[in-house]
């Protein structure tokens, strides 16, 4: 099995190609809503009215579809200059920003030496972390920057990830379960409701882009990783 560096993975033809999450809506058909099993429209409206703001980032947002039509919800509510909506994505596949929304932004960059100072209050990876390699990376980076009462949700299949003489599922269950962070094997869903600090203990050894197709049916890309071995 030959395992691609991060710079090789970017340019390999399963990530090139992920159409998973480039035209998703924020509800209704083919949306976030049926994903999440909720609006993040009406998220953002409730959590506003607790706090006075809100922060919403979006890794591996596509075409940022989904960003834009919440913008516009919250223009009509009256809202979007209490709101800072983010999205990240690999490919700069953006659709274009409507000029009276200014509480959205969109960045262009590989999310595996992300890091923010700014805390949210949601981060969604919709289908994002099947096509990156080093997985646990980007989930520790995006525990770090919730906010207090902040949420991440995403999908993520640990079949995609192997740990080297180790059962992966339980290792990683194990893992979740001791931080509170919630995984749901049928449904793929992870999600965690406040900051963490969590050290996986385990050394990313690279990506293998040939594992095949995940639970979507889509090809995806298998995070390879080794335990370390405790500092003497």
């Amino acid at each position: 099995m030959k395992l691609l560096a991060e710079n090789e993975l970017i340019w390999s033809w399963v990530v090139a190609n992920s159409k998973m999450n480039r035209e998703r809506n924020a509800s209704g058909v083919n949306s976030y809503e049926q994903e999440l099993k909720f609006k993040p429209e009406e998220f953002l409206e409730n959590h506003l009215h607790q706090t006075g703001q809100v922060k919403w980032l979006d890794l591996c947002c596509g075409q940022g579809k989904a960003l834009i039509q919440t913008g516009e919800w919250l223009l009509n509510k009256g809202l979007q200059d209490k709101a800072v909506l983010r999205g990240i994505d690999l490919v700069d596949a953006f659709q274009p920003i409507p000029p009276h929304i200014t509480c959205l932004d969109f960045e262009v960059r590989s999310l595996v030496d992300w890091k923010s100072t700014v805390q949210f209050d949601l981060i969604t990876c919709i289908h994002g972390l099947h096509y990156i390699g080093d997985k646990l990376k980007v989930l520790v980076s995006v525990f770090e920057c919730l906010t207090s009462q902040g949420l991440f949700i995403a999908n993520l299949d640990l079949r995609n990830i192997l740990i080297e003489n180790n059962d992966t599922e339980d290792y990683l269950l194990d893992i979740f379960e001791k931080h509170d962070v919630k995984y749901n094997s049928r449904t793929r869903i992870l999600a965690c409701k406040g900051p963490r600090q969590i050290d996986f203990a385990l050394t990313y050894k690279g990506a293998n882009d040939e594992a095949g197709p995940n639970y979507t049916g889509q090809d995806a890309v298998c995070s390879v990783y080794e335990v370390r071995e405790p500092c003497v």
